[in-house]
């Protein structure tokens, strides 16, 4: 061992786990991408479906990775070699979590750096007066200028170690205190905003009323594939988490619950603020990916007051973005220091500067290596591609199977230790042997099939 190891660190309160959680599983997922998934896929049944799968499925998942964590009080690739010995294949679970957190947080900087960024051009004015064309035409031109991707990308690596440095309480857990709160009030204001506005209400009516004319197979994968990494599961973050807790004097089947379904809180809200202003000003909910980089901010431009709204809108998305990448540097984190000793210091060094050149594919992409494109991608999708329906899934069906098999007895009586208002029934034993590792087969397999 290079350095001398520190004596192990917990969570300050069971609220600091609970809202640190709660940062790390919302990510850009549920104001990003989830408002548009219901926008191109039927609006409330989507929902409707979101909120089945996640009860049955992203819950569960995180119940087993926390207690893992727990039980072990070491990273994943520690803690499974001590449950299982150094050569145990299950031990591939740690790996495959550390690839995956690494991995995606090195491609998730970049979408947080621009948002970063588009707090600073919404509060100094930058896009007044553009119309919906311009905003397109000025976000595209920020991903080809390298000067902006790599300053604003090695600035966020920066903020987030400097963070990161002054431990779990101190760091992780104060800088999610701030954020996470200010989230949810930046998005009831936004939300309170968008039902003022002639037509808002429409749009929220159609958010949550279910569409069953637009129920099929695609719409039920959708909501399967999104709501399946609501829980943040087999990306080592979870099993570091649950590492931290009191083995005694912790509730997990009621944390684990909050934190998942605090998810699908947070996207309903978000849902709420955008498509009241979409509907508002006659805009098409089934833009897609560029909802929020181009048409927000058109909105947000056109309506009254609308640069303090927008900067609003985007000190919430950064909210939500950065916590989420302070949870997957933590996960990468964790490992390090627990594998090999080092101090949290030299971990965080380490693995910034892996992340760091993981990135360069990703800012490269669209300008001097557009062309390489792996089995037909560019390269930033070739890297969600690799971490959301290649890595994520083995990990989260190694832990399922583990969970049901081997683990099970310690398992039942190790998640139920500490609750407080409900526990963990052994009936579920065949739900982890044979449901959620098929459900996750089936995202897997129909998730790898979209992409060609």
């Amino acid at each position: 061992m290079s350095d001398q190891a520190v004596k192990k660190e917990g969570w300050g309160s069971a609220f600091g786990f609970v809202i640190t959680s709660i940062g790390y599983a919302v990510g850009l997922g549920a104001i990003w991408k989830f408002p548009y998934m219901i926008g191109m896929n039927g609006g409330g049944v989507f929902l409707l479906i979101c909120f089945i799968l996640i009860i049955t499925v992203a819950v569960p998942l995180c119940w087993a990775e926390l207690t893992l964590g727990r039980y072990t009080q070491k990273s994943v690739i520690v803690g499974m070699r001590e449950l299982e010995g150094k050569g145990s294949p299950w031990v591939l679970l740690g790996w495959t979590g550390l690839a995956a957190c690494t991995i995606l947080a090195s491609y998730y900087i970049t979408i947080v750096s621009d948002v970063m960024f588009y707090i600073f051009r919404f509060a100094t004015g930058g896009l007044s007066g553009m119309s919906i064309e311009d905003i397109s035409s000025y976000y595209s031109s920020l991903q080809v200028d390298m000067v902006y991707k790599f300053g604003t990308v090695a600035l966020l690596y920066v903020l987030t170690v400097l963070v990161l440095m002054g431990g779990i309480q101190k760091g992780l857990e104060r800088a999610n205190k701030i954020l996470i709160p200010a989230l949810f009030c930046f998005l009831v204001v936004l939300g309170i905003r968008g039902l003022m506005l002639p037509g808002g209400i429409d749009g929220v009516v159609w958010m949550f009323t279910p569409d069953w004319s637009r129920l099929n197979g695609s719409v039920i994968m959708s909501a399967l594939n999104q709501c399946f990494f609501f829980s943040g599961v087999a990306m080592a973050t979870l099993f570091a988490f649950g590492s931290y807790l009191d083995k005694e004097d912790s509730d997990i089947p009621f944390s684990g619950s909050v934190i998942v379904l605090s998810n699908l809180v947070v996207a309903a809200l978000a849902g709420t603020a955008i498509f009241s202003s979409l509907f508002a000003y006659n805009m098409d909910v089934t833009s897609g990916s560029g909802l929020v980089f181009q048409t927000l901010p058109y909105i947000f431009c056109d309506m009254p007051g609308g640069m303090i709204w927008g900067t609003l809108f985007f000190i919430l998305l950064f909210a939500a973005g950065w916590s989420s990448l302070l949870g997957l540097y933590e996960g990468a984190a964790s490992v390090i220091v627990d594998s090999y000793g080092f101090s949290r210091k030299k971990s965080l060094l380490i693995i910034t500067a892996v992340m760091f050149i993981l990135s360069i594919p990703t800012i490269l992409s669209t300008t001097v290596w557009a062309d390489v494109r792996p089995l037909g991608m560019d390269l930033f999708t070739f890297m969600d591609f690799v971490t959301l329906l290649i890595a994520v899934p083995i990990g989260a069906v190694m832990i399922s199977l583990y969970v049901g098999t081997k683990f099970w007895d310690r398992y039942i009586v190790n998640v139920n230790v500490g609750a407080k208002y409900f526990r963990i029934p052994s009936v579920l034993r065949i739900w982890y042997i044979v449901v959620l590792p098929l459900i996750t087969v089936l995202v897997m397999i129909f998730g790898i099939k979209s992409y060609f």
